[in-house]
C-alpha cells in the first residue's frame, strides 16, 4: 500500500503531531508499506528519506515565524505520478487542503486526524487564533465546495457580546470549521475520546469518527541510556522532568512554582524544550531563587530527549484543557517513568497504575503529589513498574495494524462504488 501523510509542520521541529507521524511511518514500514510525508520545506534542512515531500514554503509571523506551505493551482497535480493508495491528513489547514485536493484528483480516501485543542490557544495567541478562524469562515466554502459555515449571529448582536461569550463563539466557530473539513473526509480519527466528544457536540461532527490513540516505539523509550543525557545528574539528585514547547499553554510555570513547596534541594525541575516562553520562565526561576533547581536543556533532538526521559525520576505535564493526547505521556511511560498531570478530560495511557492526577492546577497542587512520591520509595517503584505496562498497549506497530485494517477497509469501500 502505498500512504502518504500531509503535516503541515514536520522536521527538524519535534512536537507531538511530528513525532507521532514519523511513529506511524516508521511502524508502517516495517508492515510493509511504503508511506510518504508531504511536509512544507523548512530552510536548508534537508532530509535523509527520500520520502520525504517538501513543498515550497514562507515564514508565518503570526504564529512564531513556522514555515507554511505555499499552495498554489496545479500543485495536487504533480502527486498525480505517486499513484497513492490513500491520503492521511495531519492537519486541517494548509496541508490538509492539499491532501484533500489530491485524494479528489486521484478519486482515494481521505483520512484526518485531529490532534489539537486549536481554540484552546485563544487567550495565549489571540492574533493567530481569531485570524484563523476568519480565514477558514471565508475559504472553507470555496476550498471544500460546502455550504458558508457561518457564526449564526448579526454584526449588532457579535458586537453586544461579552468578552468570554465572544470567546466561546470564536471556540465554537472553531469547532464548527474543523468538523466541516473533517465531514468532507472519509474518515476522522481522534486520539481521544473527550476531542471526540467536542467535534460531535460542538462542530456537528458527522463522518465516520475512530477513536485511535497515538502510538509510539516503546523500545526505543526502553533501551535508552541515562549516561546519554545532555545533562549531568548529581548523586542523591532526583529529577521531575516536563518535555514540552516552553509555551504559555503548557504552563510550566506552574511546575516552576511548585519547586519552592519541595524543601529537598536535591529534587529539581528539569524542563526540555524551547520556545517564546523561555525567557519569560527563566526570570520567574530567578525570582524565586530557583536558579539551581530548575533546568532548562533547550530544543533536542528525539534521542537525547529518549536519555533525559530514562535519567529523570517523575514526569509531570502542567497543561489544562489544552492537549489531546500527548505524545510526551506514551514517551514518558515507555521510560518507566511515574506521570503527574492536572487535566482530568486527559485519559488515553493514562491509569492509577502509572499516574496521579493532581487535586488542583496550580504550583502547591503539584508540589504536595511531588512531596508525598518523593517520601514513598515504594510506590514511586510501583507506579514505574505500571509504566511500561500501560506503554506497551500503544506500541506503534500494534497501532499501526489498526490504521491498515481502517485504510483496507475504505479502499474497499471505495473500489466498490467505482463498479
Amino acid at each position: 500500500m502505498r500512504i502518504a501523510f500531509f503535516i503541515d509542520d514536520y522536521l527538524p521541529s519535534v512536537h507531538g503531531v511530528a513525532t507521532s507521524t514519523r511513529a506511524y511511518k516508521q511502524a508502517l514500514e516495517t508492515l510493509g508499506h511504503e508511506v510518504f510525508i508531504v511536509a512544507p520545506k523548512v530552510g536548508e534542512y534537508v532530509d535523509e528519506d527520500d520520502n520525504i515531500i517538501r513543498i515550497s514554503s514562507m515564514k508565518n509571523y503570526i504564529f512564531e515565524k513556522r514555515h507554511t506551505a505555499n499552495l498554489y493551482p496545479g500543485l495536487a497535480k504533480k502527486f498525480d505520478k505517486y499513484k497513492f493508495d490513500v491520503v492521511h491528513s495531519q492537519t486541517q489547514f494548509q496541508l490538509g487542503v492539499l491532501a484533500h485536493a489530491v485524494a479528489r484528483r486521484q478519486n482515494i480516501p481521505h483520512v484526518t486526524t485531529i490532534h489539537t485543542l486549536y481554540t484552546e490557544l485563544l487567550d495565549d495567541y489571540p492574533l493567530m487564533v481569531i485570524a484563523g478562524v476568519i480565514a477558514l469562515t471565508v475559504a472553507t466554502p470555496f476550498v471544500l465546495g460546502t455550504k458558508p459555515v457561518l457564526p449564526g449571529l448579526s454584526d449588532e448582536k457579535i458586537r453586544g457580546l461579552s468578552r468570554q461569550a465572544l470567546k466561546d463563539m470564536i471556540s465554537r466557530q472553531g469547532w464548527r470549521l474543523t468538523a466541516a473539513f473533517a465531514n468532507k473526509c472519509d474518515a476522522c480519527i481522534s486520539p481521544s475520546k473527550h476531542l471526540e466528544k467536542i467535534l460531535v457536540d460542538e462542530g456537528g461532527l458527522t463522518a465516520p469518527c475512530y477513536n485511535f490513540p497515538n502510538g509510539i516505539n516503546t523500545v526505543k523509550y526502553r533501551d535508552a541510556k541515562a549516561a546519554d543525557s545532555p545533562i549531568q545528574k548529581k548523586p542523591g539528585d532526583k529529577f521531575i522532568i516536563s518535555v514540552a514547547r516552553l509555551s504559555p499553554e503548557k504552563r510550566q510555570i506552574a511546575l516552576i512554582e511548585a519547586m519552592p513547596y519541595i524543601k529537598n534541594p536535591h529534587i529539581k525541575l528539569v524542563l526540555a524544550g524551547g520556545g517564546p516562553y523561555e525567557k519569560e520562565l527563566k526570570d520567574r526561576a530567578q525570582q524565586l531563587g530557583l536558579v539551581d533547581r530548575v533546568i532548562f536543556t533547550g530544543m533536542q533532538p528525539a534521542d537525547k530527549v529518549a536519555a533525559l526521559l530514562k535519567q529523570a525520576d517523575v514526569f509531570s505535564l502542567a497543561s489544562y484543557h489544552f492537549d489531546n493526547q500527548p505524545m510526551t505521556f506514551l514517551e514518558a511511560s515507555a521510560a518507566g517513568l511515574p506521570i503527574v498531570y492536572c487535566d482530568e478530560q486527559m485519559t488515553e495511557g493514562l491509569t492509577k497504575k502509572n499516574a496521579i492526577l493532581t487535586d488542583g492546577i496550580e504550583g502547591e497542587d503539584f508540589a504536595k503529589v511531588f512531596n508525598e512520591l518523593f517520601a514513598d520509595p515504594e510506590r514511586l517503584a510501583a507506579l514505574s513498574k505500571g509504566a511500561l505496562s500501560v506503554a506497551k498497549k500503544f506500541d506503534s506497530v500494534t497501532m499501526a495494524k489498526k490504521m491498515v485494517a481502517l485504510y483496507d477497509e475504505l479502499i474497499r469501500s471505495r473500489q466498490a462504488l467505482n463498479t
